[in-house]
């Protein structure tokens, strides 16, 4: 737990500077009370942050998440490259962000590693408190960890693997959703659909499985797939098509 720090130096606990990262205008740095050094890069007009963590304990290991209007792109140590989840390194240091004088740069960070929305400066009824915040005494908020574990699923995604793992890693949810277009064209057998009704839904499983993989799967659509259904869709319509020019006849 980080001591009490005095009015005059709350004010000036952050120094801010023009940002010496590409694609950034503004930075913001300080020291904690356990020798961390915390530098926050932002470009306003992209609502883009950088935060670059050195563990004092770590021998100053650093570390790097870039978060867009409350999103987290990336987690990673700068080093090794390698992606982690950054929440235990940086929500011990979440507490000094209150005292940061950029509310638009707090509110692009969203909430996440239990940094506050808003700044808490001198005067106001939070700021005698001591530092850092505790993360436990942070609200849970729904939203914020829907994102973490998406941005999570993103980077699983996406990382290194050969062909045959991430065949089969994509093979489940592929088989339900084709086996989901099966269904309809077997509810069309057993009359359950007509051939406009058909069309209809294959068209709308089409787009919404597509629209699955990219927003909840957090992967690229398979393409195959939802050509597919577009393809029965359009088969169907086609045969709707021939079934009312053929009546003309009957």
């Amino acid at each position: 737990m980080a001591p009490r720090l005095e009015e005059a130096r709350l004010r000036s606990l952050w120094k801010a500077n023009p940002s010496a990262q590409e694609g950034y205008t503004r930075n913001y740095s300080t020291e904690t009370a356990d020798g961390d050094i915390i530098s926050v890069d932002f470009n306003f007009a992209r609502q883009m942050v950088r935060i670059a963590l050195s563990v004092a304990r770590e021998h100053h290991r650093q570390y790097i998440a870039v978060i867009k209007s409350g999103t987290v792109l990336q987690e990673r140590e700068l080093a090794g490259k390698r992606s982690l989840d950054l929440t235990s390194r940086i929500a011990p240091v979440a507490g000094y962000f209150r005292f940061l004088p950029d509310e638009m740069l707090l509110r692009s960070i969203g909430g996440n590693y239990g940094v506050p929305l808003l700044p808490d400066l001198p005067g106001s009824s939070y700021a005698r408190e001591h530092l850092p915040i505790h993360p436990l005494r942070q609200k849970f908020q729904p939203l914020r960890s829907l994102r973490r574990y998406l941005t999570r699923k993103r980077e699983r995604a996406l990382r290194p693997r050969g062909p045959v793992r991430r065949f089969f890693r994509r093979l489940p949810a592929e088989i339900w959703d084709l086996t989901l277009g099966g269904l309809l064209c077997l509810a069309y057998t057993w009359g359950g659909l007509n051939l406009t009704e058909l069309a209809g839904y294959l068209g709308v499983a089409g787009l919404v499985c597509g629209a699955w993989d990219w927003v909840w799967r957090q992967r690229d659509p398979f393409m195959p797939k939802v050509l597919a259904f577009m393809a029965a869709s359009g088969f169907a319509v086609y045969m709707q098509v021939q079934h009312r020019m053929w009546a003309i006849f009957l």
